[in-house]
Parts: C-alpha cells; structure tokens; sequence
C-alpha cells in the first residue's frame, strides 16, 4: 500500500495540480504533474463514476498506485502527480499500466534511469 506521505488527499491538492502542473496524455490516461518543493514525491489518481461501477474503479485505482509504489525509486523526488483515468483503461491489465505510466512519466522527466541500470519491462 502507497504510504499517506506518497499521496494527494485534499482536493486544494489535486486544483492546484491541474491549475499548475504540465499535462502529458496517452490513449488510457492524462497525467499532471507539478514541482512540490518537498522531498516525497505525492500521488493522486483520479477517475470518474463514468468509467464504471466502484468495484472497476477501485481495482484501476490499486493498480495504478501498485506500479507507482514499485517504482518510486526510479521516479524524481520532490513532484506532484495526478493521473486522471480515461475509459479506455478498464481494458488495460497490471503489465500494460506498468508500460504505459514508466513511457509517460520519461516524457514528463520525471522517471530517471540510474546509469548502468538496463531498465527494462521486468524491473518495472
């Protein structure tokens, strides 16, 4: 389970993520992403009722913050992340987010590979 400290929890937090954080999208998700100024780095996700019944909802959420919490040693410290969940996204299963959210997060310089380390599918 993602520790209180990784975690958005207000929703000031998630405005002024959206407010004045950078947005990068892909097919399944759009992600916001803003500078903290503290030395976690925060997660917050986001999805509608749209998307499907709590049950749909709810394992989408734990997934995405099992892959976050995987791999916040290879993620910057110091940001706030929100992931805003799109429909398409009920078809993906725990590999795919894993794919998807180490591509996206690269695009935001968020993710950072060590030197030396072959980062590939598996270690994620």
């Amino acid at each position: 389970m993602l520790e209180r400290r990784s975690r958005l929890t207000k929703n000031f937090e998630f405005k002024n993520v959206y407010r004045a954080g950078r947005r990068f999208s892909c097919p399944y998700f759009n992600i916001y992403i803003k500078k903290n100024n503290l030395e976690a780095t925060r997660l917050g996700v986001s999805i509608s009722r749209k998307i499907g019944k709590s049950v749909v909802r709810n394992r989408i959420k734990r997934r995405i913050k099992e892959a976050f919490r995987r791999n916040m040693n290879s993620i910057k410290k110091g940001f706030d992340i929100v992931i805003s969940v799109k429909k398409e996204m009920i078809q993906l299963d725990y590999e795919s987010i894993k794919r998807e959210m180490k591509n996206i997060l690269k695009r935001g310089s968020v993710w950072h590979d060590k030197k030396g380390d072959n980062m590939d599918d598996n270690n994620i």
